[in-house]
């Protein structure tokens, strides 16, 4: 049995939808970003985060249990926008500062730093708090947790110190930055670690 050239075009383009959709799922498949890691990892253990809930973990060194600190330092995380960049972060922290420190007196304005490998900006600046000097530095970069979602990170040291941060607490502070090595999650989900 013949069929009509209409037939045998239709069949064509069915058989070229279908090529069309079969590439399109593989190369959906392809651009796809991999599973997170099953665990979320702390220094001590790990869990499987149920989905929707917000990691806002924040580690907090201190030289002393009980009362003010002379030195402390804090990392923190704070998720962002995908599309935020490091500069217009850094400016927005600068401006938060501004509004929610009195006194705040600059030591070191905003400059540009390298932290484990990636760029970072660095500021050196002090306030009062209770009628008490603070003298803080602070470290902040771009980086991503293991679901992949953008973090900016903030490593502050705080010297509590009447005269301002001493060389031995400085010294102190840029020790624990220069040791620092990310996680980076590889394609896998399991982490790596990476200098």
């Amino acid at each position: 049995m013949r069929t009509s050239i209409y037939d045998r075009i239709s069949e064509q383009r069915i058989r070229e939808e279908q090529r069309l959709e079969t590439e399109r799922l593989e190369q959906e498949a392809l651009d796809a970003p991999p599973p997170p890691p099953e665990r979320f990892q702390t220094n001590e253990l790990s869990f499987v985060r149920p989905p929707g809930f917000k990691d806002k973990t924040f580690h907090v060194f201190t030289l002393t249990d009980i009362g003010p600190s002379p030195l402390s330092v804090v990392i923190g995380r704070t998720p962002i926008e995908s599309d935020s960049d490091l500069e217009s972060m850094a400016q927005q922290l600068l401006a938060d500062l501004k509004k929610a420190l009195s006194h705040l007196e600059w030591v070191e304005p905003l400059s540009p730093a390298e932290l484990a490998g990636v760029e970072a900006r660095r500021v050196e600046f002090k306030w009062r708090q209770q009628g008490q000097p603070v003298h803080q530095l602070q470290l902040i970069f771009l980086h991503h947790d293991e679901l992949r979602q953008p973090l900016l990170m903030q490593i502050t040291g705080t010297s509590n110190n009447p005269n301002g941060m001493t060389s031995e607490e400085r010294s102190a502070f840029y020790e624990l930055v220069e040791s620092l090595e990310l996680r980076h999650v590889q394609d896998g989900g399991e982490s790596v670690e990476q200098a």
